[in-house]
C-alpha cells in the first residue's frame, strides 16, 4: 500500500491558493444512527467469514500499449468492464470482464480532455468522469474513451462521485481553514449545499483511495486516519455514522492533524487506521484494510451487530486470501489484486494455476475474485 505523503505532496503544490495546511475531523451529531465497532482480533469472527467464501475466479489484466498501469490505487467494475486508476502514471484505462484491454482515457496536459493530476474518477450509464485535482475540473468521456466535455469546479477536490440524480458530490482537499470537507453540485458544478466539516489546523499526510464508495443503500466516505465513516444515502445524504474504536492502537490526534511531522518525531509506528474507504460487501459483511505503519491486515466486521476481525499478512498467508481488498460488487464478490511479488510473501503461491503464474511472471497483474455466500 501507498499510504504515506502523496496527496501531502499534491497539495503542496496548491500553496499558492493557502500557505496553511490542515486535517479531516467529522463533527457527529446525535441526530444520526450511530453504531459503534471495537475494533479487535477476534480470530473466530474472522475465520467464520473466511469460511464463507465458496467460489475463487481469476481474470488476467493483458496490458499492452498504453493501456497498462504500474499500480491500481481505484478499480470500479461496470458494464462487465474494469475501470483502473493509477495515480503514478496519471492514466485511467479499461479491460474487458475477460481481461483483455480496451482502452485508455485522456492523455496528460493542460488542453481539453487533457488532465494534470487525475486522483479520482467515477462511471455511469452517461460515461466516465475524472477529477483533474491540479487544474479544478472534471473531464467527461464516453465509455468507449470519447472526450466529451469538462467543466471546471470552484474548489480543490480530491475525490468525486456521480449521484443517481445527475448531481455531484465532491470531497474538497484542506487548507488549513475550517470549511465542509463534503460539497454538492449540480451537473454545471454550481455549489447546491455542504457538509461535514474540516478541522482548523489540518495539515494531514496519510492518503486514502476510494474515499466515496459505493455501497447497498447509497455511499460511504471515510478519510484516512480518522476514526468514523459516514454512511450517505444514494443523493449523498447523511444517514448515519460507524465510529470504530482502535483501543490502545487508536492513532494520536496529533498524528491526526499533521502525520508529517509526528512521523517525524515519533517512532513508533504500532497505530491501526484504516488504508481505504472500507468495503461493503453485503447487508451485513464489511470488509477493509488496516495499516500500523509497517504491517498490513485484512479486517472484516458487522457494524450492527459490533462483530469484528482482522488478520495479519504474513508468509503464512495463502495466495487465495483476500490480501488487498479493492471493489465489490455489493452481493457478495470481492475483488484482489495480486502481482508477482506474492511469489516470495505466500505459503502456496506455486498452487497458483499455472496459466495464471505464467501471465504473473510476464509482468501481468491478475485480480482475484472471491465470492462470499450470503446469510
Amino acid at each position: 500500500m501507498k499510504n504515506i505523503t502523496a496527496l501531502f505532496i499534491l497539495l503542496l503544490s496548491f500553496s499558492n491558493c493557502s500557505n496553511k495546511k490542515n486535517n479531516f475531523e467529522s463533527t457527529i451529531s446525535s441526530n444520526y444512527n450511530i453504531y459503534k465497532v471495537e475494533v479487535s482480533t477476534n480470530k473466530n469472527y474472522y475465520d467464520s467469514i473466511i469460511n464463507l467464501i465458496s467460489d475463487t475466479a481469476f481474470v488476467i489484466l493483458q496490458e499492452k500499449e498504453n493501456i497498462m498501469f504500474s499500480y491500481a490505487d481505484k478499480i470500479i467494475e461496470h458494464n462487465n468492464k474494469y475501470f483502473i486508476l493509477d495515480k503514478t502514471l496519471r492514466s485511467i484505462v479499461s479491460f474487458k470482464k475477460d481481461g483483455n484491454p480496451i482502452t485508455k482515457y485522456g492523455r496528460i496536459g493542460q488542453g481539453p480532455g487533457e488532465y494534470v493530476s487525475p486522483w479520482d474518477f467515477d462511471i455511469d450509464t452517461t460515461g466516465l468522469y475524472i477529477l483533474d485535482t491540479k487544474s479544478k475540473k472534471v473531464i467527461h468521456y464516453s465509455e468507449e474513451g470519447s472526450f466529451l466535455e469538462e467543466r471546471k469546479i470552484p474548489f480543490f477536490a480530491d475525490a468525486l462521485k456521480r449521484l443517481k440524480n445527475g448531481n455531484f458530490i465532491f470531497n474538497t482537499t484542506p487548507d488549513g481553514t475550517q470549511k465542509p470537507s463534503i460539497i454538492y453540485t449540480d451537473s454545471e458544478m454550481n455549489t447546491i449545499s455542504k457538509s461535514l466539516n474540516y478541522r482548523n489546523n489540518y495539515i494531514g499526510g496519510y492518503t486514502t483511495n476510494h474515499i466515496i464508495r459505493s455501497n447497498k443503500t447509497g455511499l460511504n466516505f471515510y478519510r484516512s486516519p480518522s476514526d468514523s465513516l459516514t454512511i450517505l444515502d444514494k443523493d449523498g445524504k447523511i444517514k448515519s455514522f460507524i465510529i470504530f474504536n482502535f483501543l490502545n492502537k487508536s492513532v494520536p490526534q496529533i498524528a491526526k492533524t499533521d502525520y508529517i511531522t509526528f512521523i517525524q518525531k515519533e517512532q513508533s509506528t504500532d497505530y491501526l487506521h484504516f488504508a481505504n474507504n472500507p468495503i461493503c460487501i453485503s447487508d451485513s459483511i464489511w470488509i477493509g484494510l488496516l495499516e500500523d505503519g509497517d504491517n498490513q491486515y485484512t479486517a472484516v466486521f458487522n457494524p450492527f451487530t459490533n462483530n469484528f476481525g482482522y488478520k495479519k499478512f504474513t508468509r503464512k498467508s495463502s495466495v487465495y486470501d483476500i490480501i488487498e481488498p479493492m471493489f465489490s460488487d455489493n452481493k457478495g464478490s470481492i475483488i484482489s489484486l495480486i502481482s508477482p511479488e506474492l511469489n516470495n510473501m505466500c505459503k502456496d503461491y506455486n498452487l497458483l494455476p499455472d496459466s495464471i503464474t505464467n501471465a504473473l511472471n510476464k509482468g501481468n497483474r491478475v485480480l482475484l475474485i472471491n465470492r462470499i455466500k450470503q446469510y
